[in-house]
């Protein structure tokens, strides 16, 4: 589109905008508490959708002091938010608690640290206060309750009691006061004492003491006047009520001697004084006791209730002056308590004020003053006696004695009952202590023109918080005063004309750098708040006068109640229950007790918990409701909260709360109705989780049921809220293998606890259908390299014992014996295996076993090797367990596994490296622990032997030995073996000690049961000797008897040698027999990994075989290297190969080729069992072997080149320099000096031979030369490194001979299958004598014969129907019966003879001789043609077609293998066309 200047278009463009609106969600954290995903799962799971709340608890902080606790706030969303925090509004507890937040905007993901401190005011007081965490979008709120007490002091004294006792007039006694302050801060004391007017003193009437501590106060009595002195002395401690301690003491004078007073006639004044009998004398109590108008017990006490207690603080001020309160009728009481003389101007004038003293007992008293005329303040008369219910008047003095002085003292009068003094004549010892009167007294002498002293104090605070208390109780508080001025104080507190406040001491004086500690009282008249400013007046001065503020409340009970107080329930299914959480506040400043009241209607429907507690100031306390539903219909209940203050006058209020739930039914289902668990393991547990719904409109409880122990749930009681979905955890154990079907049914309860109860019947839920298997991880390949080289796979299969390692592997591990820790009775509980590493001389490589595990299951598994310090244990208490012989080793240093722990899927394997070093002499053993994850667990004892050097050594594996089972009434029985192990560094001679033996034949009836063919012999060092035994048992039964096997020079061991005889129809088969152990029945090919050579199969079993036939097997060699070629030769010994053939004997294979050995066994000679035969092949790496020709042929040319030459490096002129100097030192008896400079000298040309030398002759010739063992020669030629050495590898071959007759009876259906190859050798007809006759014939040969014939006559009798047509067609056939009794040549005659000469006296491996002889098996009679002549020719028709069939499926089999062909590809049909 073409646009011009004047024309406008307008381009409309669109944009798609997207975005994602994001709440922010703010979570707090406590300091080390726990992690942000776990704070966030606890917020999600809190019931009815209230915001989390966190509780920050301070405990006991002490008044004054701060407290401090820390959080994190974390911003978990992806946007930014700012932080607000909010008090809830709360008059009725002050501010105690503050928070400090650095930072109010939060990043997403950031943290921020908020703090909140406590300062507590008010002594025992708990603290509540509500917080408000949010952001400012509202998305999350969290409420934080800060919850804190306030501690007072704790200080107290060591006794109460100070008894001075009996003293005399002007004497002074002194005792000692312990004061006590087991608090976290300090304390102020001070006693209510002038020591100045007292008779008893205390040096530190006031002070100060620190936390934890404690000091030791002098107190001290000195009396003039000859009475009984008792005072109940206060002690007054700022912030705490105050404490009392007795004071105890007598005076005596020369003529005055009163009774001792002592404690316990203080407890018996306190008894009557409770009783209200402590205004009669002595005197009066002995009379009414006489007219029986008083009890007494036996130690004159009167009987009475249990005292009412007071609290310290209401003694302290309800005495009857102070407070209009007063717990008894005062004995004596003062008109005044305190006087104010003011001021005095004239010092030689008298002023003097009178008081007067009140009698209010049944008795006369005495009353005495302390003090005399010339103190200052004095009273007069000094003593005086007051008839009972009269009064008497004293007059005070002041008389000061300097001018501008503050004066001040608490003088004391003693009053006592004038019987008293005359006790003796009392028929009882009553003694009743004297009341002591204080009475303050203050003055000055300051003049109206003169100033006062200016004072310096500090007070604790100049407004003082009153605890809250309810109307009816007192509440209590204390003020300190410190001087810190250099001058007196005189201080006068104004009163509180309401009665409301008391303050006691309210006039005194506080010397220079004293203290002076007050308690205040507030007994509130009507609720609400009440306050007073006191007047602190000093120094009797109007310009000094401070203000204290005094503020408390009294309460009455009043809540506040969550939802405007009603509550509602949620649909209830009939006869269970449903819960609600229902708040209520306290919303004055003292506790309260609640109690629920409801109808008794009401009550069968509503619970709650609590019913009756306490909630504290300010608290919002959440009660439990329940609701319980016995109809289908909508319910309204009107329950009560009556809540009343905890003292005072229990003043109450009733809140009407209106409840409203309805009943209704229910039921449960699953979400499958069969839950299939496959694959479990047998013996061990797995949950599986089953989703169970509630479509119904009410909460059901319930309960599930299973019938059977293989699934268990792991909750059977549960909740499942309406139209939701739960989840339920089922753990399936099955304890053995197989498929089951477990049914689980539910139940509905009245509740979820223990004592609900089942409602209606069981409920059918659903199926479980459990596959039980189990983890077999077995043993199936074990090589050895190092000291163990020379054993062959059978040995070190015994040697580990893994048949019983495997057998025990198969077995499912029990479910209480599942647990992973390493204790001492876990180790007693696993089966145990012994693993031997085979002998070996101190010194000698490590034995090296490498076995191959393979999981044979069909699920995977994790394996680990547990050793001593992998678990940081000891290896004494590692092998605490250990049953066996007494461990010596000291550490677990001398084993090594490698790798200890792998995984293992199912039909996987892996091979483990087991390593035993030879470092210290003796028998190592150590315990190691075999895991399998939810399988076996074994404890594998490792024993490894070092023997000394020099030291002949037959190492043992075990000592007991079984024979294979043995038929009895066998004619031939066959040769067992025993194999000997020489572990030493030296050949060794052995012998066995065959007593034992002949006192076993001799036992059976002189049949001989075991014979041993090899009683002795050599072994040499590392090798393997088989002792060869004749097991004839006579009976079935098992047979034992221990051998003593002697070694010369060395140590004698008993093997306990067994075998079992049977009845042989039948009852063991003969596989069996060959195969031992039963884990080798599978020809398990080696699966070593650094193996280049492997063999398809490491063990051929024949299996059970008849006389004269051959039998074949192939095996695969494979070259599994990618670079070397290797080579193999079998090692077929002379003897083995009588009846043993391996071809190609040897053989040459490049890199992943491979070729096929067959593997041929013949039966020859007399019957024996072949168990475990080992054929050796020596495989070499003729690469590596190249490689190092090379490196030797470049050595000996150096040898030969370093052997002829050498280094001259300095110059002709030094050289003459050199050879003049030493021949002058030659003549001088000098020797050359040793620091010639050589290195102007040069190197000549090589010298060489020129006649070349054979490798093997110059290596021997270098060897036996001194030229070469010169460091220089040495140094230059270097090492040379070792040859490479063949490594050798094991084929195991196993068979049983039998004889015709036994094999045809044992095995009547497998005898056609064999193909009788080769027979004993017959001579010629014309060798056979014609008067040769049966009888001549020796036992052996007869023996023979009788086989033959019986063989013969078996065969006929099997074809009993056509044995007519059979012998009809006999003279048909162009081959006799005979064909397969070719003659003899003579080389096989030469042979046979030879071997028949040859006995060897020992033998050291399973041999064939060759003990059949022609003659046993020729008939006697002959026909009359020659038959010799057609049986060669057809047993070279039929020899030539087994080996042709032979041929061709050997050719096949090495095509296939080849890759020629595929042999299992199937057949190829061929459709021809077909015809119209």
């Amino acid at each position: 589109m073409l646009l011009t200047c004047t024309q406008h278009v307008m381009i409309k463009v669109s944009s798609n905008s997207l975005s994602v609106g994001k709440f922010a969600h703010l979570v707090v954290l406590p300091t080390g508490v726990e992690s942000a995903a776990e704070r966030l799962v606890n917020s999600s799971q809190r019931e009815g959708g209230r915001d989390e709340e966190i509780v920050v608890q301070f405990q006991d902080v002490a008044v004054g002091k701060t407290a401090e606790k820390k959080f994190k706030i974390k911003n978990t969303s992806a946007v930014k938010t700012e932080i607000q925090l909010v008090r809830q509004n709360s008059s009725v507890t002050p501010e105690v608690f503050t928070f400090v937040l650095n930072n109010k905007n939060l990043q997403p993901d950031d943290l921020v640290t908020l703090s909140v401190k406590f300062t507590p005011m008010i002594i025992n007081e708990v603290c509540i206060e509500y917080f408000h965490l949010h952001d400012r979008s509202g998305g999350s709120k969290t409420t934080i309750k800060c919850v804190g007490t306030c501690k007072g002091l704790c200080v107290s004294f060591a006794s109460d009691t100070i008894q001075f006792g009996q003293l005399s007039c002007g004497k002074t006694s002194t005792k000692s006061l312990e004061i006590i302050n087991s608090s976290d801060c300090e304390a102020h004391y001070q006693f209510a004492l002038d020591s100045s007017e007292s008779v008893f003193k205390i040096d530190q009437r006031c002070g100060t003491l620190q936390p934890r501590s404690s000091k030791k106060l002098i107190c001290s009595f000195q009396a003039t006047q000859p009475i009984n002195y008792y005072k109940k002395l206060a002690c007054v401690i700022h912030n705490q009520e105050p404490l009392f301690v007795t004071l105890l003491g007598t005076c005596h004078s020369d003529a005055v001697k009163p009774a001792i007073l002592e404690a316990r006639h203080v407890d018996w004044y306190n008894s009557l004084t409770y009783r209200g009998l402590s205004g009669y004398s002595p005197e009066q109590i002995d009379a009414m006791e006489k007219e029986g108008n008083v009890c007494l017990d036996g130690d004159g006490i009167p009987t009475r209730q249990e005292d009412h207690q007071h609290t310290a603080m209401e003694e302290y001020f309800h005495d009857g002056y102070y407070s209009h309160l007063a717990f008894a009728v005062p004995h004596v009481s003062m008109n005044v308590r305190d006087i104010d003389f003011g001021r005095r101007i004239q010092l030689d004038s008298i002023m003097q004020k009178s008081i007067t003293l009140t009698n209010h007992t049944k008795d006369k008293i005495t009353c005495v003053w302390m003090g005399d005329t010339s103190h200052v303040f004095h009273v007069t008369p000094n003593s005086c006696d007051i008839p009972p219910l009269k009064s008497t008047s004293f007059r005070v003095t002041f008389k000061p004695t300097a001018p501008d002085q503050f004066y001040g003292a608490e003088l004391e009068c003693y009053a006592f009952y004038k019987c008293l003094t005359e006790y003796w004549q009392l028929e009882r010892e009553y003694i009743s202590p004297p009341w002591c009167l204080p009475l303050g007294t203050t003055g000055h002498t300051f003049s109206q023109q003169s100033e006062t002293f200016l004072p310096k104090l500090e007070l604790s605070s100049q407004k003082l918080q009153f605890p809250a208390v309810s109307l009816g109780e007192s509440s209590f508080t204390s003020l300190l005063l410190r001087n810190t001025g250099a001058t007196p104080i005189q201080y006068d507190f104004s009163n509180d004309n309401s009665g409301v406040f008391l303050m006691k001491p309210y006039r005194g004086i506080v010397e220079e750098g004293q203290q002076q500690v007050f308690l205040l009282h507030m007994s509130p008249t009507k609720a609400g708040r009440c306050e007073k400013v006191l007047q602190l007046r000093l120094n009797d001065d109007d310009r000094n006068t401070q203000k204290v503020v005094l503020v408390g409340y009294a309460e009455e009970a009043a809540v506040k109640l969550d939802n405007d107080g009603f509550l509602f329930f949620r649909p209830t299914c009939l006869n269970t229950f449903s819960t609600q959480q229902y708040g209520v506040r306290n919303t004055c400043r003292v506790p309260l007790r609640f109690e629920w009241m409801m109808s008794s209607d009401d009550a069968k429907l509503l619970t709650v918990s609590p019913q009756s507690g306490t909630i504290a100031p300010n608290e919002h306390q959440m009660h439990k409701w329940s609701f319980k539903p016995k109809e289908e219909s909508r319910t309204l209940m009107k329950p009560v909260l009556v809540v009343t203050t905890t003292r005072g006058r229990l003043l109450s209020k009733s809140y009407l709360v209106p409840a409203e739930g309805k009943g209704t039914l229910g039921s449960l289902r699953a979400a499958e109705s069969s839950v299939d668990c496959h694959n479990i393991l047998a013996g061990c547990m797995e949950t599986k989780n089953i989703d169970v719904f509630n479509d119904s409109d009410c909460d059901l409880h319930y309960e599930l049921h299973v019938d059977s122990d293989k699934v268990l749930l792991q909750k059977c009681r549960k909740i499942l809220r309406a139209r939701t979905i739960q989840t339920i955890e089922a753990t399936v154990q099955p304890t053995t293998c197989g498929t089951f079907t477990v049914a689980i049914s539910y139940q509905l309860l009245s509740s979820a606890d223990d004592t609900a109860v089942y409602i209606g019947e069981k409920r059918h839920l659903c199926y479980v259908v459990v596959s039980a298997v189990f983890p077999t991880l077995v043993a199936t390949d074990v090589s050895c390299h190092g000291s163990a080289s020379g054993r062959n796979k059978m040995q070190l299969w015994n040697l580990l014992n893994l048949s019983r390692f495997n057998s025990l592997m198969m077995k499912p591990l029990p479910l209480s014996s599942t647990s992973q820790k390493t204790t001492e009775s876990m180790m007693a509980s696993r089966p145990q295996v012994d693993m031997s590493f085979g002998a070996a001389p101190v010194g000698s490589e490590d034995c090296i076993i490498n076995l191959t595990i393979a999981n044979t299951g069909t699920i995977s598994t994790n394996w680990s090797f547990v050793f001593p310090s992998d678990v940081q244990l000891e290896v004494p208490y590692w092998t605490s367990s250990y049953e066996g012989e007494q461990i010596s080793t000291p550490d677990d240093s001398l084993f090594s596994v490698q790798p200890k722990q792998g995984h293992l899927e199912a039909g996987c394997s892996e091979t483990l490296t087991l390593k035993y070093s030879h470092k210290i002499a003796g028998t190592s053993r150590l315990p190691v622990l075999f895991t399998v994850r939810q399988g076996q667990q074994l404890m594998l004892n490792f024993v490894g032997v070092s023997v000394k050097q020099n030291f002949p050594y037959i190492h043992f594996a075990q000592t007991s030995h079984t024979f294979s089972p043995v038929p009895i009434g066998e004619m031939v029985y066959a040769i067992h073996s025993y194999e000997l192990f020489n572990g030493g560094g030296v050949p060794l001679k052995f012998w066995l000690d065959v007593r034992g033996l002949k006192q076993l034949c001799e036992d059976n009836f002189d049949c001989n049961i075991f014979e041993c063919l090899t009683p002795s012999g050599h072994i040499p060092s590392g090798s393997t000797v088989s002792i060869e035994w004749l097991f004839t048992p006579f009976e079935a039964k098992t047979y034992s008897v221990g051998v003593p096997i002697h070694v010369e020079g060395g140590e004698t061991t008993v093997i306990t040698f067994s075998g079992t005889g049977y009845d042989g129809v039948g009852e063991f088969s003969a596989d069996e027999e060959v195969m031992s152990p039963v884990e080798c029945r599978q020809n398990f090919a080696s699966s070593y990994n650094e193996q280049v050579l492997k063999f398809s199969k490491e063990r051929i079993i024949f299996g059970d075989l008849p006389l004269f036939c051959e039998k074949q097997q192939i095996v695969f060699v494979t070259n599994t290297s990618e670079n070397c070629c290797m080579s193999f030769k079998w090692l077929v010994s002379a003897e083995h190969s009588q009846f043993l053939t391996i071809t190609p004997a040897k053989g040459l294979l490049d890199p992943g080729a491979s070729q096929i050995c067959k593997v041929v066994f013949t039966a020859r000679g007399v019957p024996v069992l072949v168990n475990n035969l080992d054929v050796a092949c020596e495989v070499m790496d003729e690469t590596e072997r190249s490689l190092y020709d090379k490196r030797l042929d470049r050595w000996l040319a150096k040898a030969r080149r370093l052997k002829n030459e050498f280094t001259i490096t300095d110059s002709l002129d030094n050289v003459s320099k050199a050879f003049r100097r030493s021949k002058c030192c030659q003549q001088r008896n000098d020797k050359v000096p040793m620091d010639v400079d050589f290195s102007p000298y040069k190197i000549l040309p090589p010298i060489t031979s020129s006649t070349p030398l054979s490798t093997v002759k110059e290596l021997a010739r270098i060897a036996q030369d001194e030229t070469f063992a010169s460091p220089r020669v040495q140094q230059a030629l270097g090492t040379l490194s070792r040859p490479p050495v063949p490594s050798v590898l094991h084929l195991s071959i196993c068979a049983r001979v039998h004889t015709i007759d036994t094999f045809r009876k044992r095995f009547p259906d497998r005898i056609k299958k064999f193909f009788l190859k080769e027979l004993p050798c017959f001579p010629c007809a014309d060798s056979i004598t014609p008067d040769r006759s049966l009888a001549g014939l020796e036992h052996t040969d007869e023996q023979v014969l009788v086989d033959v014939l019986a063989n013969i006559l078996c065969n006929l009798l099997e074809e009993e129907e056509s044995v007519g047509e059979s012998l009809a067609q006999l003279a048909l056939e162009p081959t006799p019966y005979f064909i397969q009794l070719a003659p003899a040549t003579r080389q096989q005659e030469s042979a046979a003879a030879a071997a028949a000469t040859r006995q060897p006296e020992t033998h050291t491996s399973t041999t064939f001789p060759d003990t059949a002889k022609a003659q046993d098996l020729m008939p006697e009679e002959v026909t009359d043609h020659d038959p010799q002549k057609e049986a060669d020719e057809g047993c070279d028709d039929m020899t030539v077609v087994n080996q042709l069939l032979e041929s061709t499926l050997f050719n096949i089999i090495s095509e296939a293998f080849q890759g020629e062909f595929n042999i299992t590809a199937p057949p190829k049909l061929l459709i021809t066309k077909p015809t119209l």
